[in-house]
């Protein structure tokens, strides 16, 4: 033990390396350290942040506006439609908007609008430091949002291409776009783009809009009352519009609200403050004049959308001038309203015929006629399932009137109601013209060797087709023996026509029909004479413009010129006619079909009130399912159908005098009421007038008791009459000579010239 003892204290006494002592620090040493951490940490944190700063910036700076956008603000504008002189008659927008320079505002509106949004508009450079101060100190004061601090550049920066979202974010970039749009615009170029621009209630942008919607005036002839309360409508357009008479008190607060900051700029004076708030508020809202023009106004639409693409029609401003003339469009619009009416009373009577429906129903008949829309409505599922053949059918009208010289169209309606079908029936309706067509078998006749003394024997015929035997009568189940091609004409005689057909050939006027703008089948048989084939009112109403208009058929058209927002035309229309009839040809029908106003199926017009020189033809088809008048005067020409669309009956007796002929004198006056009173134009050659006897339709002599003027071609070769007087003839050589065709004009055709005409 002893010696474990020793040796460690041998141990010990080795010696051994002297350890250094530990000197404590100082706390300024500490501290000092400390700082350094901080600050490096401050340098560190500092740089993230200015780093997340300037990322957050350059991304935010990304979204804004390129300088491009900037100096290129396209607005959306309104698309006019005018009519023919010039009326607005439609406009297409989706924001309502006109633009006009600073100098078609008024300038007391210009006040206006920076008293009340904007006082220092002119002192800052975007945004107003000073207001947006202002506006946080009464913002903490009432301890709500009660003060904005937008200036009309903020404004304008949000509407054109911000969203009115309130956030932190579209904040920074609408100051961030206004302090832009100050550096590319002068203070006067952003006031004109704002005042283009802002909302002001009721679907209208811009203050030339409001003007004209609120009170039917241009921007630059608002007076102070009216500029006042314009301004005001900016804050809340909606709450303060003041057509609407539950607005009226908070509007006028506000309008004298905006009188007062006006005071305050010393822009007016006490006087004129006190004089002007206490006026009253007085809208004159614009209202459109002339017809709907629905049909016309949705061609209109498909075209330029067609042409142009929608971005143009809707946020354009195009102007389109259109040949539409409004008065007459809303003539024809009522007329063709009261006309509807009538003939759905006879449609509803035939229903109720056919079902005896008010037995069912057990209510009185004429209690179901006086309230027919109301009880048919209320039980319509009862009457569903009724039968095709009885069910209730809507009668349909189509009216198209055109410019004889131009092919303009003055006039287009496409049916009852646009609302319920957008078909349009005068350009698309596929329908028979019944004896509306026989204008196109007389004219092919007066190039054949016929005039209109030439005399045909109407009397009972039997006709052979594929079909089996045809026995056509006349709508009268008359026959009127020996008759003149005009008289034939006037009382719309059928066995007169079809036999002409026959004579001349179907062919030959199936290429008249076709050179005058039919389009649709037409099969050679002898029907087609009475109009069995298929024609739209379009083609009808063209065809026989080219009558009055000297056997030229202008193209119908319906838009003079397309004008951009800057005032270059896009186009303009160009004429395209066609030589379709002789003069001579075209003259001899208009004074044929002369004879059916005069004195013919026409001959109601006169007394309906229209007197000017007029042509036409009436139509009626088999079971009374269509009903034409189309006629003409030398400046217009005019084609009226009624029908159902399901081809059905418009009731026994619903003629194209009954039906259609009332509707056509409603659209013709008003289409002539500054237009003067003018036969039609006799060519300067190529026609001459002759007197012939009444009775044997010859060249008259002194002896013929009656004798009446007639138009003929000058190379037509006539007989006198032997009839009268010392040289009369008895016997069979006056009937042969009373029922053959007189020599006509020299036809290359001998034979053509001595055909009797007659079967």
């Amino acid at each position: 033990m002893q010696k474990h003892r020793e040796f460690f204290a041998a141990e010990d006494d080795i010696e051994r390396p002297e350890r250094k002592k530990t000197v404590p620090s100082s706390p300024q040493k500490v501290r000092g350290k400390f700082f350094i951490a901080i600050i490096a940490l401050t340098v560190i944190a500092g740089s993230f942040v200015a780093g997340t700063g300037v990322f957050f910036f350059y991304r935010l700076y990304l979204t804004l506006p390129t300088l491009g956008q900037m100096q290129n603000i396209q607005q959306p504008l309104v698309s006019k439609v005018l009519s023919k002189d010039g009326e607005l008659i439609h406009e297409f927008s989706i924001e309502r908007r006109y633009y006009v320079p600073l100098d078609s505002i008024a300038p007391q509106l210009q006040e206006a609008v920076i008293a009340i949004e904007d006082r220092r508009y002119y002192k800052h450079w975007g945004i107003d430091l000073r207001r947006i101060f202002g506006a946080v100190v009464v913002d903490l004061a009432r301890g709500h949002y009660a003060q904005g601090a937008s200036t009309l550049t903020q404004q304008l920066a949000r509407n054109v291409y911000l969203t009115a979202r309130s956030s932190l974010i579209r904040k920074l970039r609408e100051v961030l776009t206004a302090i832009q749009l100050e550096s590319c615009y002068t203070k006067n170029e952003i006031l004109e783009l704002y005042l283009n621009q802002v909302y002001l209630g009721a679907g209208v942008y811009g203050v030339q809009a409001a003007s004209q919607y609120y009170f039917n005036k241009p921007a630059s002839r608002l007076s102070l009352n009216e500029c006042a309360t314009l301004a005001g409508l900016i804050q809340l357009p909606e709450r303060y519009r003041p057509d609407k008479e539950e607005n009226l008190q908070r509007m006028t607060d506000r309008r004298n609200k905006v009188l007062a900051a006006m005071r305050s700029m010393k822009k007016i004076d006490k006087a004129l403050y006190r004089e002007t708030a206490a006026l009253p508020i007085v809208t004159d809202l614009q209202r459109k004049t002339g017809g709907n023009g629905s049909y016309f106004v949705e061609m209109v639409r498909r075209y330029v959308s067609d042409n142009y693409g929608d971005n143009q029609l809707y946020n354009g401003g195009l102007t389109i001038h259109t040949t539409l003339d409004p008065v007459a469009q809303d003539s024809s619009e009522r007329s063709c309203g009261r006309q509807i009416m009538s003939l759905q009373e006879r449609l509803n009577r035939i229903f109720l015929d056919s079902t005896h429906a008010e037995r069912q129903l057990k209510i009185s008949r004429d209690f179901f006629e006086k309230h027919f829309d109301s009880v048919y409505a209320a039980n319509k599922e009862r009457f569903k399932d009724l039968p095709d053949s009885v069910k209730l059918r809507q009668a349909q009208i189509s009216v198209i009137a055109l410019d004889v010289a131009t092919g303009a169209i003055r006039v287009l309606i496409g049916g009852r109601n646009f609302t319920e079908s957008k078909f349009n029936r005068a350009l698309h309706a596929r329908r028979q013209p019944g004896s509306s067509f026989k204008a196109f078998v007389y004219a092919a006749a007066m190039d054949n060797g016929y005039t209109p003394a030439t005399v045909v024997l109407d009397q009972p015929i039997t006709l052979v087709t594929s079909d089996g035997e045809w026995r056509p009568e006349n709508y009268d189940k008359v026959f009127n023996g020996p008759i003149t091609i005009r008289k034939a004409v006037a009382k719309s005689v059928n066995l007169v026509a079809i036999q002409v057909l026959n004579k001349v050939g179907p062919q030959v006027v199936i290429d008249y029909a076709r050179r005058m703008g039919l389009k649709h089948s037409m099969k050679p048989v002898p029907a087609l004479a009475i109009g069995a084939c298929e024609a739209t009112p379009m083609e009808m109403t063209s065809a026989y413009s080219a009558f009055p208009n000297h056997g030229i058929r202008e193209t119908p058209y319906h838009i003079e010129k397309i004008v951009d927002k800057n005032g270059r035309v896009l186009e303009t229309h160009q004429a395209h006619e066609e030589e379709v009839l002789s003069e001579q040809t075209a003259y001899l029908m208009c004074s044929l079909l002369r004879s059916v106003v005069c004195c013919g199926t026409g001959a109601k017009i006169p007394g309906l009130g229209f007197t000017y020189p007029a042509g036409g033809k009436t139509g009626t088809t088999n079971d009374y399912s269509d009903a034409w008048f189309i006629g003409f005067t030398q400046q217009i020409a005019c084609g009226v159908w009624t029908g159902v669309d399901e081809r059905r009956s418009l009731g026994a007796g619903v003629t194209g005098s009954l039906a259609a002929i009332p509707v056509w004198v409603r659209t013709m006056i008003p289409l002539h009421r500054d237009l003067k009173k003018i036969e039609f134009r006799r060519p300067e050659t190529g026609i001459k007038t002759e007197m012939i006897c009444d009775e044997s339709h010859l060249l008259a002599t002194r002896n013929c008791p009656k004798p009446v003027a007639e138009v003929f071609k000058s190379d037509a070769v006539l007989d006198t009459c032997d009839i009268h007087g010392s040289g009369k003839k008895t016997g069979s050589s006056n009937i042969i000579r009373l029922f053959s065709a007189p020599k006509s004009q020299k036809s290359k055709n001998a034979t053509q010239k001595k055909r009797p005409l007659m079967f």
